[in-house]
């Protein structure tokens, strides 16, 4: 007997979280990049904690603003929301229509500051103010303290790119009941929006059982600082034990990159030492 498969329409959602749509998020993004190459950049290589929602996403003169910010501060920016797709807002929309999740307004999709590549939510915030504004972020003030803007120069409106990537990517994979590519946020968008399933179109959906698999691991890569922990080290005993030579220590370093990276060319994977699921599969893992 096959494992029952978990698949649900963005309609459906009704978890507080939006980690749930990670998967259709991915697609939008990555046909935004199509249409505008490097448009949305992560920044996840930064000294960050990140929620398991966030989009480490912002627009690259944002990502630079930011990167001397927390250079100047010196310790871990805690972010709990950076770019938000059009995907997730539609779900922290429905939740304000349907009063759940205590959430008292939400922006329509394609209206919200987390759509532009421009905007953060962070903890302490009043520390990190200062900072922010130094380097051209402005705070929102008192009515949502958490909330950072970037103002300064090298940005360009994205939000109905965001748009238009979605209508892309449907018409993509629905050729019999195709949308205009226009990038207006319309009832006709907003039906096909959330008649899309949370996994993405033409995705083989995991079980249960692999989901639950699949959230214990961390993306590992190069940061700084280093990441740490017994993920890190699963993957060194694994490269030791197929006879790679590195250290042992639960670092991800310079040392492990490279000898990640050897792992991917001789295995015919992409070259870029990041440690995901692809490389966890060729590894046993």
């Amino acid at each position: 007997m096959f494992p029952k498969k978990i698949s649900i329409k963005v309609r459906n959602v009704t978890s507080c979280s939006t980690e749930v749509v990670r998967g259709l998020d991915k697609q939008i993004i990555d046909e935004m990049n199509r249409l505008i190459p490097n448009v949305l950049i992560s920044f996840d290589d930064l000294d960050v904690q990140l929620g398991p929602a966030v989009w480490a996403m912002l627009q690259p003169a944002a990502k630079r603003a930011l990167e001397r910010a927390i250079q100047d501060r010196g310790v871990p920016m805690v972010v709990n929301s950076a770019y938000r797709t059009i995907a997730q807002q539609l779900i922290l929309y429905n939740h304000y229509r349907n009063r759940r999740c205590g959430i008292p307004i939400a922006a329509r999709p394609s209206r919200s500051n987390h759509q532009s590549g421009l905007a953060i939510d962070i903890s302490d915030y009043l520390s990190w103010r200062p900072y922010l504004q130094k380097y051209g972020w402005r705070w929102l003030g008192w009515g949502d303290p958490v909330h950072f803007d970037y103002v300064g120069r090298g940005t360009r409106d994205i939000r109905a790119l965001a748009v238009r990537a979605f209508q892309r990517v449907w018409n993509r994979y629905n050729i019999n009941d195709r949308i205009s590519e226009d990038g207006s946020y319309g009832p006709s968008t907003e039906r096909r929006l959330n008649n899309s399933f949370s996994e993405g179109f033409s995705i083989s959906v995991p079980s249960k059982k692999e989901s639950e698999k699949s959230i214990q691991f961390r993306v590992l890569r190069l940061s700084q600082p280093y990441m740490k922990g017994e993920d890190v080290r699963a993957i060194q005993q694994a490269l030791a034990k197929a006879g790679y030579s590195l250290d042992v220590d639960g670092v991800y370093g310079r040392g492990s990159e490279a000898v990640v990276k050897q792992f991917q060319e001789q295995n015919g994977l992409d070259v870029d030492g990041i440690v995901g699921p692809a490389t966890r599969a060729k590894m046993g893992l």
